[in-house]
Formats: structure tokens, sequence, C-alpha cells
């Protein structure tokens, strides 16, 4: 054989042993890919900022942006968190990224000063969200699902059949306050006066069928709990467009909501945050970013922060925290980067 073959032959080789090599070590799957902030974050009565981010794939809550407290294995995700009325612990709900063949959901509660963390509740279904009952800090309200479906051959799947469940830390007692079995159910929140929780679902009471359910708007509702079927819309009735995320303000008679204010050059809806005053029947456009801000709360600086989506449409989200006064002006960035 020619030395020249010998040295070509050589050369193939060596050269495929290190496109096996490279193949191996940055072969990743999806769940190993994911990178950067997500939209689950909760802002303290103190002012501490909780933010889950991704490394590597590995769910990871930062405070302030800073302090790593929580890193999961690249299997599981956090769902939901929320800080204690005093602003010392954190609770946050710990599933699997592959809710079909793993469903069920773990809370968790981080006390801050000490950064341990225990579990206090495991739960075979799927618990989306969950809030502190301000008039009882020993009570954690939560969104629970119970399948894990597509309704439409077109869907993806989500979970489904939600309802509205509560836990009594102190004396370990679970209550299922209605028996809804929602098609979906997000955005809760408690009173601090009264004995009801609000939630943003479909308005599908007179609904015959499955399929007439999807074309019903979404609203905000009241549901007393001591009267669960006697749930009652607290959103605009005279707005026909649907109502998303939504944060309370009793004490203005005011909710801020997201809704789609329209549609971007590329021909995708752009989602803004609106205010309602229910005593005025008054309804505003609180921002006009022209992207899709979502997911408000109230901040002790009396400010609004939520979370806005530079990449919505496209395969991956680009999550970045905003603040902007109750007028509407002053929108800013958070700056939350890790160290």
């Amino acid at each position: 054989m020619k030395k020249s073959l010998v040295i070509i032959l050589s050369s193939i080789a060596i050269i495929t042993v290190v496109l096996i090599t490279l193949g191996v070590l940055f072969n990743k799957n999806e769940n190993e890919k994911q990178e950067g902030m997500t939209d689950v974050y909760s802002v303290s009565p103190t002012g501490e900022i909780a933010a889950v981010t991704y490394h590597k794939g590995q769910a990871t809550i930062h405070l302030n942006g800073q302090e790593m407290m929580i890193q999961l294995p690249v299997e599981r995700a956090i769902a939901d968190m929320i800080f204690t009325e005093d602003g010392k612990k954190l609770a946050y709900v710990e599933q699997s990224k592959d809710l079909e063949d793993h469903n069920g959901s773990e809370i968790h509660l981080i006390d801050l000063d000490s950064l341990d963390a225990e579990t206090i509740y495991t739960s075979a279904d799927i618990i989306t969200e969950i809030a502190f009952d301000p008039k009882n800090p020993d009570t954690l309200f939560y969104l629970q699902a119970d399948d894990y479906t597509n309704y439409s051959p077109i869907a993806s799947k989500h979970p489904h059949d939600f309802d509205v469940h509560s836990y009594d830390m102190k004396n370990k007692l679970h209550t299922k306050h209605t028996d809804f079995k929602k098609y979906s159910m997000g955005s809760l929140q408690v009173s601090a006066v009264k004995n009801s929780v609000y939630i943003q679902t479909n308005d599908d009471a007179y609904d015959e069928t499955e399929e007439i359910s999807f074309t019903s708007n979404d609203r905000i509702f009241e549901i007393p709990l001591d009267t669960p079927n006697e749930t009652s819309v607290i959103s605009s009735p005279v707005e026909a467009e649907d109502v998303y995320d939504f944060l309370l303000l009793p004490e203005k008679q005011t909710i801020i909501y997201q809704a789609v204010a329209g549609t971007g050059a590329n021909g995708i809806f752009e989602y803004e945050l609106f205010t309602f005053n229910w005593k005025t029947y008054k309804t505003e456009q609180l921002t006009a970013l022209k992207e899709s801000a979502s997911k408000p709360v109230l901040g002790p600086d009396d400010k609004i922060y939520f979370m806005v989506d530079h990449e919505f449409g496209a395969r991956t989200p680009d999550y970045h925290l905003y603040r902007v006064n109750q007028d509407g002006s002053d929108v800013e960035e958070v700056l939350l980067e890790p160290n």
C-alpha cells in the first residue's frame, strides 16, 4: 500500500473517532438543553424576589438573582412558588418534567434563614399553583388537575379536570373545595377578608357539550368556599375578549389582567396588561410593550411586577422581569441575572 494512501486512511479514521467522541460528549436531550429564566417567580412582602432559571436543564431557584437556594435534577421542574405572608419562607411545587409518565407533585417549604427545606405534601396528581391564605398562614390553597390528556386531536397534552383544594399544614388536613373538573384553571388568589378564592377559567357554565366549551370565553371568578357552586364573574361583564392572568387589588376595586391587545406584523397576538375598576366599570391599558406581558404581582413598593417574553411565539421563550407604576408610568426591567 502506498504511503500516501495509508496517511489518508489514518486521517479519516482519526477524524471519525474525534467526531464520535464529540457526539457522545455533546449529545443532550431536550431536558438537558434548557437554559435561562422561566416565568415562575414570586415577590415577598419585604421585597425579596425569587425566580426560577434553568442551567444545563436543571431548575434552579435564585434569590434576588444572586443566591442559589435550590437546584433540582435535570428530570424535575418547578411549577409554582410563593413566599409566606411574613416573607421568611418560600413554598414551591416540584414535579417531573414528563407529566405523562410521572404524574405527581411535591410541595416543599424553604426557611430563608437556614435554607433548610422540608416536604410538606406529596400528591399523586398534578398541582399547578399554590397560594397562602392571608387569614391563616397555616393554610395553603392549591389548584390540582386530575388528568393529563389532549382533548383535541390537534392540541398537545395538558393538565385538565381542575379543582380548588387546600392543605392545613398545622393539622395536616386536606380539603377539596370544588367539584368542577374544569378544562383549565389558573391565577389562584385567596381573599384577605372573605372566605373566598379567585381563579381564571372558562365561562362554560351553560355549555351543553365539550365542543361548545372550547368556544367559551375565559373570565375571572370569585368562588365562595361555603357555597362553591354560587360562583360569580368579577371581570368586566361588558368586554368580550378572553381574560387570563390577573391580580386583584380589592382596596382599589381594581383587577389587573392579561388580554390580547392586538396582532403583530408577524401575525402573532400581542398580550398586554389592562386594569378594570369594578366600581366605575372603566377599563384601561396598563402596558404597551407589543410583546407578551403576563403574571402581574403587587410588590411592597406598590409597583406591579410582571413577566415579558421577548420571543413569544418562538420555540424557546426569553423571559424578563419588569415592573411598572399602577398608572402605567415608569416601565423598567428588573435585572435578575445570577452570578
